[in-house]
């Protein structure tokens, strides 16, 4: 059992990580992908403030919120664009700081950890295993399409596949749809404020951290 008052008090055995944002440090190149492809349409640019505000699954809702017009060009065709425009940027991308720690942390424990996340299940795997961390995990669920939906249906998959108790098990994530995600399971949530969604949107109607490290020690 993890020595930490928080965890101990919901009996915590097994950890599910969203990835982008949470364990994986992308904020930064995912404004500089997006506004990218605004500027090519001549839209306004994103400042980290309004992003954060603003981001939100499903991803076609945050990017007409932003000004895609889906009228005048297709959803997929901005998908594929928005893939390519991230992957110039992904050798610049660390893990969030302190995120090695508290995978080791809770890996030598003994605990379960997952990764389930939007992201591409194959891309997904390979920054696993680029950063050195796929052992780390029980299991790696991303989902299947780039329109990155099915998050939800992945997380039953996760529970379903391990036998996972729903009392025992808690999510990691850094955004609204994370705590969503969490509420559909019927399992417990904490939300990473260094990621996609602001502090004030997050701790709304849920515990917040403002690092991971908090992990091991809030209460």
């Amino acid at each position: 059992m993890i020595d930490t008052t928080y965890i101990n008090s919901l009996e915590i055995e097994n950890f599910i990580w969203d990835w982008n944002g949470t364990l994986l440090d992308d904020v930064e190149v995912n404004i500089r992908t997006v506004n990218d492809m605004l500027l090519k349409r001549g839209l306004s640019q994103l400042d980290m403030a309004t992003y954060k505000e603003q981001f939100c699954f499903p991803v076609k809702t945050f990017q007409s919120l932003v000004g895609f017009d889906f009228e005048k060009e297709p959803f997929e065709e901005v998908a594929i664009e928005y893939h390519s425009t991230y992957k110039q940027y992904e050798n610049e991308i660390k893990l969030n700081e302190d995120a090695l720690f508290v995978i080791d942390m809770l890996y030598v424990q003994g605990a379960n950890q997952y990764i389930l996340s939007a992201a591409m299940q194959e891309v997904l795997i390979t920054m696993l295993e680029d950063f050195n961390i796929a052992d780390k995990f029980n299991g790696i669920y991303g989902v299947s399409d780039i329109h990155a939906a099915g998050k939800i249906e992945r997380g039953n998959q996760l529970m379903k596949e391990n036998a996972l108790d729903p009392k025992k098990t808690l999510i990691i994530g850094d955004t609204l749809h994370d705590a969503e995600v969490a509420e559909a399971l019927g399992i417990n949530y904490l939300l990473y404020s260094g990621g996609h969604n602001s502090y004030e949107l997050l701790s709304k109607n849920a515990k917040v951290i403002g690092s991971l490290r908090e992990l091991v020690s809030f209460g």
